[in-house]
């Protein structure tokens, strides 16, 4: 057959080769590559008022748009991936100092990325662009479709770095969602508040109303017409007063959601420093150096063949 009396043929070049192609994806594997270690953390978003204004709300601080209409059935675990991966939280993280082997500790974590991807050259505004995208491209968030469990996944240069950045995605995102409840209560304990003087003054007002009323008209019992503009000042009052009872009310609850701490993440699986690399996949990359060269080499030999 033509194709095993080349390779005889051509022996020589085609273990060269394919020795060169082996001794490249060495270098590159132990000398070039940047390790790649995952970690993964099983979560269950737990915020509290799953309302449609709530989540909009949430969503409208992190600057998410959302495709969908009014009335629809969407929890706090469908805008949480979102959450990860904005903007506002990215530059949060890269901002919080972590400990690696390789860069030192007590690191700036887009020091860290700026030094391990030779983001140096850029200008600081470029450099932080870039640190970001990069952030971003080593986070995974993903919502299971029938439930409301949310899997981080988060690639690090070194195990405890991975597990220290995936931690710390986790606990800042809280931070930023509870920052927004305090800020969301804060408002509605406002509101009330006005609410509460203006009802006041308004009751206060139908009170006095009702008793000049009576003062003035102490027959009314005579008088049919006298009967029905009491009823009609009573009935006033009684109003107001349930209005500011309500308001009461709600005031003291807002007043308990002040004081409330509740995390708005459930953790349901720490993230655990990985024993292996994710990346590069070493037997696998020598494997296809393999065959690539050995490809790249018969073909070559086809070639040498063509050209005698």
């Amino acid at each position: 057959m033509l194709f095993l009396y080349i390779i005889k043929k051509r022996i020589k070049i085609i273990i060269v080769i394919t020795l060169l192609s082996i001794s490249f994806a060495i270098v590159y594997l132990f000398f070039i590559a940047q390790p790649v270690y995952l970690t993964t953390a099983k979560l269950l978003p737990t915020g509290e008022d799953n309302s449609l204004s709530n989540i909009q709300g949430l969503a409208s601080q992190f600057g998410l748009a959302l495709p969908f209409q009014s009335g629809s059935n969407l929890s706090f675990s469908d805008i949480y991936p979102e959450i990860v991966k904005s903007r506002q939280l990215t530059g949060i993280v890269l901002e919080k100092k972590f400990n690696t082997r390789k860069f030192g500790q007590n690191q700036l974590l887009k020091n860290i990325l700026s030094r391990q991807y030779r983001l140096d050259k850029y200008d600081v505004d470029e450099r932080f662009k870039r640190s970001s995208e990069i952030l971003q491209d080593n986070i995974k968030v993903s919502k299971a479709r029938l439930t409301s469990i949310v899997t981080l996944e988060v690639r690090g240069l070194e195990p405890e770095f991975a597990v220290d950045l995936a931690n710390t995605i986790i606990s800042e995102s809280d931070k930023l969602q509870r920052e927004f409840k305090t800020h969301q209560v804060s408002d509605k304990r406002s509101f009330i508040e006005e609410r509460i003087k203006d009802v006041k003054k308004d009751l206060e007002s139908a009170q006095e109303d009702l008793k000049e009323f009576r003062e003035r008209n102490r027959q009314v019992q005579y008088s049919p017409a006298l009967l029905l503009e009491e009823e009609r000042l009573t009935t006033e009052m009684d109003v107001k007063k349930e209005i500011f009872s309500t308001l009461k009310q709600q005031f003291e609850l807002v007043k308990i959601e002040e004081v409330e701490e509740g995390a708005t993440v459930q953790i349901l699986d720490k993230p655990v420093a990985p024993y292996e690399k994710s990346s590069p996949k070493i037997f696998l990359s020598i494997f296809l150096s393999i065959f690539i060269g050995f490809g790249l080499s018969v073909v070559i030999a086809y070639v040498m063949d063509g050209l005698e």
